[in-house]
C-alpha cells in the first residue's frame, strides 16, 4: 500500500489477526510442469470465505520464472467491511521448496476503505506485498527500535529507485516507505484499478507490491503489464519486470503474478 500514515504506529492487532489466519495446511506441495520447469505450491491460508496461497515456477537452474499470490473465488467474499488504516493482513508463506529466491514471503492486505492520498488509492483494494525480508525482520521495523526514525528517513541511492518513483513522506511500521510512480493516471484523476509500488526501509528495497482494486478483480481480468525497474538491487539475483492480474475460469481463482524475472545486479 502507499499512503500517508495517521500515526507512526500500526496496530499490532492487525498482525495478530493475520497470524490467526495462518496456513490451513502445514506444508506446501510441488508438481513438475515439464523437464525445464518446476511448479511449487505453497500452503493455503484462510481468507474471507475462501483461501489464499502462493505459487512459484522455477526453471531447471532453480531461478524463478513466475511468483504468484492466488486467491480462490470465495476469498473476495465475507471480508471485513472495516479495518485499521493498514487493512487486514494475511501472511501467505512461499512454498518451502522456493528457498533461494530473493523473496521470503508474501502478505495480502485487504484495505476495505482504501487509504490516502484521497482520490488516488481510496477505493477498496488489495495490496499484495512480496517481501525480500523475513517476518522477523518486518516485526523489528517499529518505533520500539531507537533507530526507527533514522532508518525510515534514510533514502535509497538513486540507482536503486525506478524512474519517476517517489517516496511517501513517512514510513509505515512493519512495512517501510512506499514509493509509487507519480506520473500514472491514478495521480492525475484518471482512477485506480491496478498499479505497482516498491517499498524501502533503511535505504534498501524490502518489497515489490502490485495493488489491485476489488472491483477490478471482480471483472475477471486478464492483463499483463511491464513496470519500471531500478538500475541496481540490494543483492544480485533474479527480479521481475512485469506483473499480471488474471482470473482462471476453470479453477475459479484470481492470480496476481510477478513475471519477467531476469538476473540483475
Amino acid at each position: 500500500m502507499s499512503y500517508f500514515p495517521r500515526s507512526t504506529h500500526l496496530k499490532r492487532s492487525v498482525f495478530a489477526a493475520g497470524l490467526a489466519l495462518l496456513p490451513l495446511a502445514a506444508a506446501g506441495c510441488s508438481d513438475s510442469t515439464g523437464a525445464d520447469e518446476r511448479h511449487l505450491r505453497g500452503p493455503e491460508v484462510a481468507m474471507g470465505q475462501g483461501t489464499a496461497r502462493t505459487e512459484v515456477t522455477r526453471n531447471r537452474n532453480g531461478d524463478p520464472v513466475s511468483m504468484s499470490a492466488v486467491l480462490s473465488e470465495g476469498a473476495l467474499s465475507g471480508l471485513p467491511a472495516t479495518a485499521p488504516m493498514g487493512g487486514v493482513e494475511y501472511v501467505v508463506p512461499l512454498p518451502a521448496e522456493a528457498t533461494g529466491t530473493r523473496f521470503d514471503h508474501a502478505v495480502v492486505n485487504w484495505v476495505p476503505m482504501g487509504h490516502p492520498p484521497a482520490g488516488v488509492f481510496d477505493a477498496p483494494h488489495f495490496d499484495v506485498h512480496f517481501y525480500m525480508i523475513s517476518v522477523q525482520q518486518r516485526d523489528a521495523m517499529t518505533p520500539a527500535d531507537p533507530q526507527f526514525g533514522a532508518k525510515a528517513n534514510r533514502q535509497p541511492a538513486p540507482d536503486f529507485v525506478p524512474r519517476n518513483f517517489t517516496g511517501d513522506p513517512g514510513a509505515i511500521p512493519r512495512m517501510g516507505t512506499h514509493w509509487a510512480d507519480r506520473t500514472t493516471g491514478a495521480y492525475h484523476g484518471l482512477g485506480f484499478t491496478h498499479t505497482m509500488v516498491y517499498g524501502f526501509f533503511d535505504g534498501s528495497m524490502v518489497f515489490i507490491e502490485p495493488k489491485i482494486t476489488k472491483a477490478f478483480l471482480e471483472t475477471r481480468p486478464n492483463v499483463e503489464v511491464d513496470f519500471a525497474v531500478p538500475s541496481k538491487y540490494p543483492q544480485a539475483g533474479s527480479y521481475p519486470s512485469r506483473y499480471a492480474v488474471r482470473y482462471d475460469t476453470s479453477r475459479k481463482e484470481y492470480r496476481i503474478e510477478l513475471l519477467g524475472f531476469a538476473s540483475r545486479l
